[in-house]
């Protein structure tokens, strides 16, 4: 596998089981995207079109042992969640907004449990399916790929109008993410909130994890965050160990910015350290709350545990170091080649958990 395909796979890919799926295809769609008929659209009215609706019990529900907490009663504040990519095929530019199989599973059983559920100690969560753009797409830049990027980002912003229309009501939000999510919450950040005085006041934060977003924020409006209790403001991190070349990958890598798709190219991407919420920082082992270690699909979620790896922002990347004895529930492919980004939340769940719960009250406290 060439290293181009290598980066593509850690950086647009949540694969969050010990192993990499045996369908996984890495190599762009042969046929045209003109050529091709686009899955049918989701209906937002239609409540299965969502993964994660309020009152609908589903995994985002779910709180591991170790954890502090209850899901939040009747909270004040919302997240509009984009989950990342799940569909590893190269049959079609798109998957099906309700594909099944490998897909479907790593989104309920894994998505859900391991990302979009850190957030149910603050907020009612809403995150909708789309017809994700394949990992192929991301191997070949061109038009074809920016096609079905923007085939995805339509069912988004489609979902994320519905959810302002009929849902919010006005209330405080929150946008969440992970890696090809995150693509599409940058361009949802450009495109819908930050030129709205209204929902730019309302938005408590972006956690926009795992993007390849610029350390310079010119482009999005929005300043990146550099306290705990900062509202209205973005969080990026990619996760690596010490010295990886993938951390080198980012000339390949696509964002959002100024009205195109475009790679980051050599500028610096933005790291915000999870463990102290500041830009530029280091932080030990001992202020990680408690990482959640990913298990097989089907077997219940383990406890936390705290103390699994320290962070710094080093070279624009989060840099941690998982010693031998705590690698257990961490380790994949990708992490053999340096890059801990399927774990971008998991090794720092009960610290997110806290800082949105942190957040949201910090939101609610100065608008009263």
């Amino acid at each position: 596998m060439s290293l181009r395909a290598l980066i593509a796979v850690v950086l647009l890919t949540s694969m969050l089981m010990p192993s990499t799926p045996a369908t996984a295809q890495l190599k762009a769609p042969s046929t045209p995207f003109a050529a091709t008929t686009p899955p049918t659209a989701p209906d937002y009215d239609d409540r299965r079109t969502w993964l994660v609706w309020p009152g609908v019990p589903s995994n985002a529900d779910l709180i591991p042992a170790g954890i502090d907490g209850k899901p939040a009663r009747n909270p004040d504040v919302d997240v509009f969640f984009i989950h990342p990519t799940t569909y590893l095929s190269s049959a079609t530019w798109n998957a099906q907004f309700d594909e099944g199989g490998a897909t479907g599973t790593q989104l309920t059983d894994g998505v859900l449990r391991y990302q979009t559920s850190v957030f149910n100690g603050c907020c009612r969560t809403y995150a909708p399916r789309y017809r994700q753009t394949a990992i192929g797409a991301f191997l070949k830049p061109g038009n074809d790929s920016n096609l079905a990027f923007d085939l995805a980002y339509s069912d988004v912003v489609r979902a994320f109008d519905h959810f302002l229309a009929k849902e919010n009501n006005g209330r405080p939000f929150m946008v969440a993410s992970h890696s090809q999510g995150s693509l599409h919450a940058t361009r949802l950040l450009q495109e819908r909130i930050i030129g709205n005085a209204d929902l730019r006041r309302r938005l408590v934060a972006a956690y926009v994890v795992g993007a390849s977003l610029p350390e310079r924020l010119e482009h999005t409006g929005l300043p990146a965050c550099n306290n705990a209790q900062q509202t209205g403001c973005v969080v990026d991190w990619n996760s690596t160990t010490a010295g990886t070349p993938l951390a080198l990958g980012r000339g390949i890598m696509m964002t959002y910015g100024e009205g195109r798709y475009q790679t980051v190219g050599k500028r610096t991407w933005l790291c915000v350290n999870p463990l102290t919420w500041t830009r530029a920082s280091s932080a030990p082992a001992s202020a990680n709350r408690g990482a959640l270690p990913a298990v097989a699909h089907g077997q219940p979620l383990p406890p936390v545990v705290a103390g699994v790896t320290g962070a710094r922002c080093e070279r624009g990347r989060l840099v941690v170091s998982l010693p031998i004895g705590k690698r257990k529930g961490f380790i994949d492919p990708l992490t053999r080649l340096g890059s801990y980004h399927n774990h971008d939340y998991n090794l720092f769940y009960a610290s997110i958990r806290q800082n949105a719960i942190d957040r949201a009250a910090a939101y609610l406290r100065r608008r009263n």
